[in-house]
């Protein structure tokens, strides 16, 4: 079976490092692989290329900027009708958008698939102007859905979205798949230490985790809040300067995270405060290392995370009481921490490759 992933970057974020993962097993199954990327990288981030090229993966690149190139349009169809693909498999609102102008001009040959991996118009911006426009855009993108051969979603949650977008469409949940690690054993802890990773930006919910460690109730205890990712050099700004001076030396900044394993054996807790998630595949990493999850209230993280298997939260002060109950459980409950750590490893199971991977075979056959 012969495919083309397209995707408008290659910088390491949920959707990137599921293409990662998909196309390795990929490989493993026999399967001739390309990708073609839409964009160009950004610089603060680590892209995958590298990894793709390595293991003997074409990689393509297009001509910016992103979907407003007539040059990109051509080189695309040019691509895929010399290549003559069994299966074009699209992955975000951009590259769907391209990939459904090309189609129309190809052999009936090329089937198409598309990856929803969020809710791409539920994501928060400062400037309004912007969110209509991106709800007025993934209105119409789901209307070109309907010419696909498969839709997958990769949450309920995402298949819900979509299916209030256009309620014609026939869409199957298929989630990441993830690494299931050794249960790690806990000792008492003396100095505890917090994590969050991700993008730094208003959607994340990283100012309610600053505003949480600011409370009165957090001020007094003693630990650490190490916070990995990007984000614009203003937004960081403002970041810092929310941070009371008693917690400046609490905080630590790490920028982008290359290595992902070092930093979760870093941290006791992981704090995941995002309000919208297609997903959310950094959190069933930090499950995978055996940590302590703390977790917004709110689908699809309550899949994963509830008061058995981690601790949730509504608000700031819900923050601040799962942060406190967290570390005192830590210092002085490691079985209760234990009980949660199993049940993380057993909704863990259901989550490996050996479950996954065949489902996504069956809609790639079926497509052909």
């Amino acid at each position: 079976m012969k495919i083309c992933h397209v995707i408008n970057s290659l910088n390491r974020g949920g959707a990137e490092s599921h293409l990662l993962d998909l196309i390795n097993a990929q490989l493993g199954a026999g399967m001739n692989v390309q990708v073609t990327v839409i964009g160009e990288d950004g610089s603060e981030s680590y892209s995958i290329e590298n990894e793709l090229l390595k293991n003997g993966v074409n990689v393509t690149r297009l001509n910016g900027p992103r979907m407003f190139n007539l040059f990109s349009y051509f080189s695309m169809y040019s691509k895929f009708r010399n290549e003559e693909f069994d299966i074009i498999h699209s992955h975000q609102p951009r590259s769907d958008f391209m990939v459904y102008r090309i189609k129309k001009y190809l052999s009936k040959k090329s089937k198409w698939i598309v990856s929803v991996h969020g809710k791409y118009d539920t994501y928060l911006e400062k400037d309004s102007l912007s969110n209509n426009l991106r709800k007025y855009f993934m209105k119409r993108l789901s209307k070109h859905w309907e010419s696909a051969s498969s839709i997958i979603a990769i949450s309920d949650e995402v298949k819900s979205w979509i299916n209030n977008l256009n309620h014609k469409l026939n869409v199957m949940v298929i989630p990441y798949w993830i690494d299931i690690k050794d249960l790690e054993t806990f000792e008492k802890k003396e100095s505890i230490t917090l994590g969050f990773l991700g993008r730094l930006n208003v959607n994340k919910g990283i100012e309610d985790l600053i505003n949480a460690i600011n409370s009165e109730q957090l001020i007094s205890l003693d630990f650490k809040l190490l916070i990995g990712g990007v984000g614009t050099q203003e937004y960081l700004e403002k970041l810092k300067n929310m941070i009371e001076q008693e917690n400046i030396k609490k905080v630590t900044f790490l920028g982008y995270i290359e290595n992902r394993e070092k930093f979760f054996n870093d941290i006791d807790i992981f704090v995941f405060p995002s309000f919208s998630e297609g997903l959310g595949l950094v959190l069933l990493e930090a499950m995978s290392f055996s940590k302590v999850c703390i977790t917004r209230n709110i689908l699809p993280m309550t899949n994963y995370i509830d008061q058995n298997s981690g601790y949730l939260f509504d608000n700031v002060n819900g923050l601040s009481d799962s942060i406190a109950s967290s570390i005192q459980d830590l210092e002085n409950d490691i079985e209760s921490i234990q009980k949660k750590l199993f049940i993380i490893e057993k909704k863990l199971e259901k989550s490996s490759k050996d479950n996954i991977f065949p489902e996504l075979i069956k809609v790639y056959e079926q497509s052909v």
